[in-house]
């Protein structure tokens, strides 16, 4: 079984190092310099303004799954493990936010694997905080 708890302090350097190594191997044609350089930076940024999820086994809340990045609407990013992929991991991730179908406004693409199973829209202006905040503003407003 899987369980979800918030993120902690101490799961933070494993989100950072797996979300940066993700992107990387989906975005190969972005120079290396700057996928470790200012990406790191917008996402040590937008970390700030979202909350994280992670998922653990039952009973080993130390292992690491995987996580979701989020800020309702918008989902920043979600990473599980290449062992416990496709077991369900992802969806209950995002059923832990909220989520229970429909539409998914994300900041970056998700795995084809997931894009079958969800409606996604793509916004990639939504990866820098200053943006996110002031969609989420103009968002409540409506």
């Amino acid at each position: 079984m899987i369980r979800i708890r918030e993120g902690r302090p101490e799961d933070m350097a494993f989100v950072y190092s797996s979300w940066v190594k993700s992107y990387a191997g989906r975005n190969k044609d972005v120079p290396r310099r700057l996928v470790y350089g200012a990406q790191v930076e917008i996402i040590r940024e937008v970390v700030k303004g979202c909350h994280i999820l992670v998922a653990t086994p039952e009973g080993a809340d130390d292992d690491i799954c995987g996580w979701v990045c989020y800020r309702l609407p918008v989902y920043q990013f979600m990473y599980v493990k290449a062992p416990f992929r496709r077991f369900g991991v992802a969806i209950t991730l995002l059923k832990a936010t909220g989520w229970d179908r429909g539409p998914i406004m994300g900041a970056y693409k998700p795995s084809r694997d997931i894009l079958k199973k969800i409606e996604f829209e793509y916004v990639p202006q939504l990866q820098r905080l200053d943006m996110l905040e002031r969609f989420a503003n103009e968002s409540v407003r409506r």
